[in-house]
């Protein structure tokens, strides 16, 4: 019975926990820029874990429960974990390569322990070999840099979340840092230069300089530029937060001002040491200290919810080889490298589509640009009328008297419980979106269609194709502004005396099928299908809706849009138009675009397919002006999802 009413708490714990982070969810995208990074409370986890590959933070739930943590202290633990996140994104293999740009410093800390090995007579005890040296001095600067991107990372929450330096906020982190060790008392127990590496967070801990033992001088005594050290440190490092800046700017800075002091303390550790040979005796031994050369044990901090030394550099590794990926997957892109010969798709087939890419680039970036706004559009904060209360209007003499207040909120991302919004209370109000939109192109391939007309519906195709790919990828982006999942997805039928699909409605993570589908509606869609056949082709698509999806289709959860690109008119106008006729029943929208000179005959027809007896026209004729047809296709494109975003 027990173990039932635990699982219940954990499930009702996680519950809440899922409802609190969705809350906040805009302020850790606008803390980590990766609106796109999902948190996931797991019951078995200690510390947090983050998978980059998978985007996705899972939360320490069992943690979090055992120490009785608040929502603010959650927050915090969240903050500090990821407070080096956009820089790592961005910087992983400046992170990963630091032993190589440090190695300087590394070959002259190695020089130096080695000279004294060497006048110790020791050079050649197993004990004291250059490769254990080195491995022993790599390591050193490494946690020295770690140590101090912790301190960076304290900082930066400090600075982007003002919050925590509430002292009631501040008081249950310094509680945490005691809980983990990391207290004035552990630095008397450290060498040196550790202990200066670790004195920079616990002065900002406990406001106090801790006694580095054995100092002739204390370090911190020291000035910069006529600033006490420690004070000029903190301003620089916050200015490089406050600036956007990160280990590009920090690492040179700590090799000046930092590292110096952290390598004259350390030499003055070598210059003390008594050497021992390692034949039946300590190797060599220090203030009572069994071995001045094992690994630091700055990383092994007990009770820890923070990812550890170890696997922030596994964290590191994945990000890197996801950025290394994505580079490649690029330059084979647009070298045309990418093997899609699986799919069908040749070297030539791909230089064909990569043509008719460059030719739409300026088109497809407005509709990038437009894509962004839609979105950006799609969800705005409004006052609105709530408990009888006035709706829409701002008091302005409370917002005038507590502006102080307004700015530093916004600091904190969270400005719903200020006094100006008690009598107008602030709630974000956005239309739910539908969680599925399909497009269907249905492209004449019939003998008609001549060479312009080809180009015309491959320029307006690739552009298109190409813009609902990118429009799923901010969709992807900026699920936490739309606070739901919307995808697009795209499929093309070619049709002539027969009709046949050419891309599928393919999921987003088919990323090379996906590719290879849009590239074959281009590069196929060579007039060799024969008659005019539309009818069938739209039959089929009609048919292929299911009675669940035509229910989703009334309900507006999912979207359904076909359009068509002929040349001419129907070879089956009466069928042509009770498909259309049953396609608008199940509220699919069509709309068709002609394209060509034409007879008044022809035109006659697809006025009547198209236009004749609806409560508004579905066909444009473009005619000889064929090169108008990409914009017009952009237009209705648009135009469709203006109204299904703003509606």
């Amino acid at each position: 019975m027990f173990e039932l009413d635990e699982q219940a708490l954990i499930e009702e714990s996680k519950r809440h926990c899922e409802e609190f982070l969705q809350k906040e969810q805009r302020s850790l995208a606008t803390f980590t820029g990766d609106s796109g990074l999902m948190y996931i409370p797991d019951p078995k986890l200690q510390r947090f874990l983050l998978d980059p590959s998978k985007g996705v933070l899972y939360l320490p739930l069992e943690s979090f429960l055992d120490r009785e943590l608040d929502e603010n202290q959650i927050m915090w633990h969240i903050y500090y974990e990821l407070a080096l996140y956009a820089d790592w994104k961005k910087q992983a293999k400046k992170y990963r390569n630091r032993k190589n740009d440090w190695q300087k410093e590394i070959d002259h800390m190695t020089n130096y322990v080695l000279a004294r090995i060497k006048k110790e007579g020791l050079v050649n005890d197993p004990a004291y070999q250059s490769k254990v040296i080195s491995n022993y001095v790599r390591k050193e600067i490494l946690d020295f840099l770690y140590l101090l991107d912790k301190l960076t990372a304290f900082l930066r929450v400090l600075q982007m979340c003002p919050i925590y330096r509430d002292e009631e906020n501040f008081e249950k982190i310094v509680y945490y840092m005691k809980q983990t060790g990391r207290t004035m008392e552990s630095i008397s127990q450290m060498p040196r230069h550790r202990a200066f590496a670790n004195s920079f967070l616990m002065i900002q801990l406990y406001k106090a300089e801790p006694k580095i033992e054995e100092c002739v001088e204390n370090p911190f005594d020291k000035k910069i530029f006529s600033q006490p050290l420690i004070d000029y440190i903190h301003t620089q490092l916050v200015r490089q937060i406050n600036n956007n800046r990160g280990i590009i700017d920090r690492d040179p800075f700590i090799r000046s001002f930092i590292f110096p002091t952290f390598e004259q303390l350390w030499k003055q550790e070598i210059d003390e040491m008594i050497f021992y040979k390692s034949k039946g005796q300590e190797e060599e031994q220090i203030k009572g200290s069994k071995n001045s050369f094992e690994p630091s044990k700055s990383d092994e901090i007990p009770d820890s919810l923070e990812s550890t030394q170890e696997e922030v550099e596994k964290i590191l590794e994945e990000m890197q080889n996801q950025q290394d990926q994505s580079s490649e997957s690029i330059q084979n892109t647009l070298q045309g490298k990418v093997d899609l010969e699986v799919y069908g798709i040749s070297q030539s087939d791909q230089q064909l589509f990569q043509f008719y890419s460059n030719k739409m680039k300026s088109e497809r970036e407005q509709m990038r640009q437009f894509w962004k706004k839609l979105i950006g559009d799609a969800k705005k904060e409004i006052s609105v009328k709530k408990e009888g209360q006035v709706n829409g209007k701002l008091d302005i003499d409370s917002f005038i008297n507590t502006y102080p207040d307004f700015v530093e909120a916004e600091k904190k991302g969270n400005y719903k419980n200020l006094p100006i919004f008690n009598k107008y209370l602030l709630e974000t109000q956005a239309d739910v979106l539908p969680e599925r939109i399909e497009i269907s192109f249905v492209i004449d391939n019939s003998g008609s269609m001549d060479a312009s007309k080809i180009e015309a519906a491959r320029k307006a195709l690739a552009v298109t194709l190409l813009s609902i790919d990118d429009f799923n990828g901010y969709l992807k982006g900026n699920a936490e502004l739309l606070n739901q999942k919307v995808e697009v997805l795209s499929e093309t039928w070619f049709f002539g005396s027969k009709y046949y699909n050419v891309k599928d409605f393919n999921h987003k993570n088919l990323k090379e099928k996906e590719k290879s589908d849009i590239i074959r509606s281009i590069v196929k869609l060579d007039a060799t299908g024969g008659a005019t056949d539309d009818a069938s082709c739209l039959r089929e698509i009609s048919n292929n809706i299911t009675p669940l999806q035509e229910r989703e289709l009334k309900k507006g959860k999912q979207i359904k849009i076909v359009f068509e690109i002929t040349d001419g008119a129907s070879s089956f106008p009466g069928t042509a138009k009770e498909a259309v006729q049953e396609l608008l029943y199940k509220h699919v929208e069509v709309y068709a675009f002609q394209i060509g000179k034409n007879s008044e005959t022809n035109e006659k027809i697809f006025n009547f397919v198209w236009n004749e007896g609806y409560k508004q026209p579905h066909g444009v004729i473009i005619g000889e002006q064929v090169e108008k047809l990409p914009k017009e296709l952009l237009k209705a494109v648009r135009k469709n999802m203006q109204s299904i975003f703003k509606n």
